[in-house]
């Protein structure tokens, strides 16, 4: 994910409330992974660096006994760079690389049955996060754009899965020429 994508998507968050790391990383994770693969310690770092740069403010909370918490609030900076990235990204393409395709390269370089066998697996994979994006989008509401990016990313996925059958295709139809 590109720097200018991680700070739309953290000052997207930030602009629907203030929270802590912990909290926008758990958000992330919980509601946002078919999005974004944003680990933690990259999250915190862009935070840290958008703070210098004026975009976020950092205040300290204490809540009861716990340790004092860094709270990022979006700062009017912040959502007119918000507004310019949200314009940028909405007018770009990026189509999806994938490492897959390294793998899919040299797959006649494998026995026959160790290919199947590794691409099944992959299409348990694929099958689990089409699952998982399709019970998200059962309960986000038609009228939440969330559930638009829920859209791409389930027909994203039922198009890696038939792109799989054909290459499971190609690999029969190699293995007949062999034989």
């Amino acid at each position: 994910m590109k720097s200018d994508d991680r700070q739309l998507l953290l000052l997207g968050l930030l602009r629907i409330q203030e929270m802590h790391g912990y909290q926008l990383n758990q958000f992330l994770e919980e509601h946002l992974d078919f999005i974004a693969n944003l680990k933690p310690a990259t999250a915190y770092y862009t935070l840290e660096k958008m703070a210098e740069r004026g975009l976020v403010e950092v205040h300290l909370e204490q809540a009861g006994n716990r340790p004092p918490r860094q709270i990022y609030t979006i700062t009017a900076q912040g959502e007119q760079h918000f507004q310019e990235l949200l314009r940028r990204n909405l007018a770009r393409y990026d189509m999806q690389e994938s490492a897959d395709d390294i793998g899919i390269a040299f797959l006649a370089d494998l026995p026959m049955d160790e290919a199947r066998r590794l691409l099944a697996q992959k299409r348990e994979m694929i099958e689990a996060k089409l699952a998982k994006i399709q019970d998200a989008a059962s309960r986000v509401s038609v009228s939440d754009a969330t559930h638009l990016s829920l859209l791409r990313a389930e027909s994203h996925l039922q198009s890696d899965l038939a792109w799989l059958k054909q290459v499971e295709a190609w690999l029969v139809a190699q293995n007949q020429q062999v034989n």
